[in-house]
């Protein structure tokens, strides 16, 4: 059974609050922990507190969690950046490989000397 706090001694669900309107905190008594949740989201579950007691800890643990998101949310853009790099040196290596093979395709039968087959493409 899950038990929904609105009020404690050290004001920790206002001062959740003030860091997300949308947090609140409820009382796991099967587990005896403490959870955090968020309206935002479906799964309002957020995280869970390593505490037994609701004090300034889960206010520093929630803010941590709060930094996460953004650190996320710059790897993604990061790895955004590094997936096209790679797209266009794939893409310049592929156009200078074709152009090769368009060269040597072109030139005059008389001009072949059997060494196309000796090329090393790697």
């Amino acid at each position: 059974m899950k038990v929904k706090i609105t009020h404690d001694v050290f004001n920790i669900v206002k001062r959740l609050k003030a860091i997300n309107k949308n947090y609140f905190i409820m009382f796991n008594t099967k587990t005896n922990k403490y959870e955090i949740h968020n309206l935002k989201y479906k799964n309002t579950l957020c995280l869970v507190l390593p505490y037994n007691a609701l004090d300034n800890r889960a206010i520093t643990y929630v803010l941590k969690s709060e930094r996460v998101e953004e650190q996320l949310e710059l790897i993604e853009k990061t790895n955004l950046k590094i997936e096209k790099s790679n797209k266009e040196k794939l893409n310049d290596k592929i156009n200078y490989q074709l152009k090769e093979i368009y060269s040597y395709a072109n030139k005059k039968v008389n001009d072949f000397d059997g060494d196309g087959f000796k090329f090393n493409w790697c």
